[in-house]
């Protein structure tokens, strides 16, 4: 069964949400690897500095944010997905 122009146009538009939804979940991700390996390298090198131990709290907090977004978009990706896959059945 082939698909007609409008159910592919359905298609599509149901997908962009979820497609977006990836695209922050992406964001976050990267950014906490970053950071992760920055706090990770920099215990090794800059260990007893002054400066480092006051950044950590700050890119621990940070971090703890950015972990919970990353969590909330990925909720919201399934969400969208269930959604996508929902109009896609009942095409």
């Amino acid at each position: 069964m082939t698909m007609t122009q409008q159910q592919k146009e359905i298609v599509a538009k149901a997908s962009v949400p979820m497609t977006i939804a990836n695209g922050f979940r992406w964001f976050f991700m990267i950014i906490a690897l970053f950071l992760l390996l920055f706090i990770f390298f920099g215990n090794k090198i800059w260990e007893g500095a002054a400066w480092y131990q006051a950044f950590l709290q700050n890119a621990y907090s940070f971090l703890l944010w950015d972990i919970l977004l990353m969590l909330l978009s990925t909720i919201v990706k399934i969400f969208f997905t269930v959604r996508y896959n929902h109009i896609v059945k009942n095409l």
